[in-house]
């Protein structure tokens, strides 16, 4: 990792730490009910309400925490799903030829989906409910990394340590368990970091136009709700409606994004240079002798062990 990137890394991690406690301890950490009119309206921070209040007497900073474990809620659904299915799609599409057109004709259709009008669409004929936002975030989210499984797949497949494994009669699980799975898996943490920062935007977006999860302690609802006073800026509150939303928002996708950055970093100057270098001196050696490998001996190759035929 480049050293100026090491302390923004480590701080995006302690951010996205500090969130994930904060929407599980939510409700102890809240000092009102976020649902509940607690205070006057539109008043502004006091002891009581350290961010003051909304237009309903509702507590702000009690609406910002709740609003945390509302959007990693529907962060960590998008991801685990996009992640589930763009893994399979692309280890089925890279392995099984026949499977690889159809696969790849469904992945460059929602590639060319209008994303905004997808959304549009869908969430106002299904009806706006944390479920269905997942479930279509997901959807618009899996076919670009699916596209990047397969290409690593297919790479791997041609690989001399991969050409060499097989050459030694190594069966295809083994082939898929210990170099197409591990291949795959290295570009995994960037994935799972950049479809969580998609998440975090599509979802307050949504939730701002009155689309998400239907949860008035939403951070993209709590914005939603305060530009829709016409009058919001002449009133002498506007900042503490606004701004706590807004940062704890751009906080959140800052923190994803230096980790990704850090991660990126430590993908590039890490290399699987172990495993390639064992069996491509396999393959340098054999030659032509491919099947003079002794069938003996095949299980101390499986073993991970270093074995040359004689």
């Amino acid at each position: 990792m480049a050293r100026g990137h090491a302390p923004l890394f480590w701080l995006g991690c302690g951010l996205i730490v500090g969130f994930a406690l904060v929407a599980a301890l939510a409700p102890l950490l809240a000092p009102h009910d976020a649902r509940l009119p607690t205070g006057r309206p539109l008043a502004a921070p006091t002891r009581d309400h350290l961010l003051g209040t909304n237009d309903l007497g509702q507590d702000v900073l009690s609406q910002v925490i709740y609003g945390a474990r509302a959007t990693l809620i529907v962060v960590v659904g998008v991801t685990a799903i996009s992640t589930a299915i763009s893994w399979a799609v692309g280890l089925s599409a890279g392995l099984v030829r026949w499977a690889a057109a159809p696969l790849m004709a469904v992945t460059d259709l929602l590639l060319a989906l209008p994303v905004i009008p997808l959304f549009l669409l869908v969430l106002t004929l299904t009806g706006a409910s944390r479920r269905h936002v997942i479930l279509v975030l997901a959807l618009v989210s899996w076919p670009a990394f699916a596209r990047v499984v397969r290409s690593i797949v297919l790479g791997a497949r041609s690989a001399p340590y991969v050409e060499a494994s097989r050459a030694l009669g190594a069966p295809e699980t083994h082939v898929l368990r210990r170099h197409l799975l591990p291949a795959t898996l290295d570009v995994l943490p960037t994935k799972l970091v950049l479809t969580a920062r998609f998440a975090v935007f599509a979802e307050t977006t949504l939730a701002f136009l009155g689309l998400g999860s239907g949860d008035p302690a939403g951070w993209g609802a709590m914005l939603g709700w305060a530009f829709s006073d016409p009058l919001l800026f002449a009133r002498s509150v506007w900042p503490w409606l606004v701004l706590p939303p807004t940062l704890a928002i751009v906080a959140l996708i800052l923190a994803i994004l230096w980790v990704s950055s850090g991660m990126a970093d430590v993908r590039g100057g890490r290399r699987r240079g172990n495993e390639q270098g064992r069996f491509s001196r396999d393959a340098l050696r054999t030659g032509s002798r491919r099947t003079s490998v002794p069938i003996g001996r095949m299980r101390e190759v499986f073993e991970d062990r270093e074995v040359m035929p004689r």
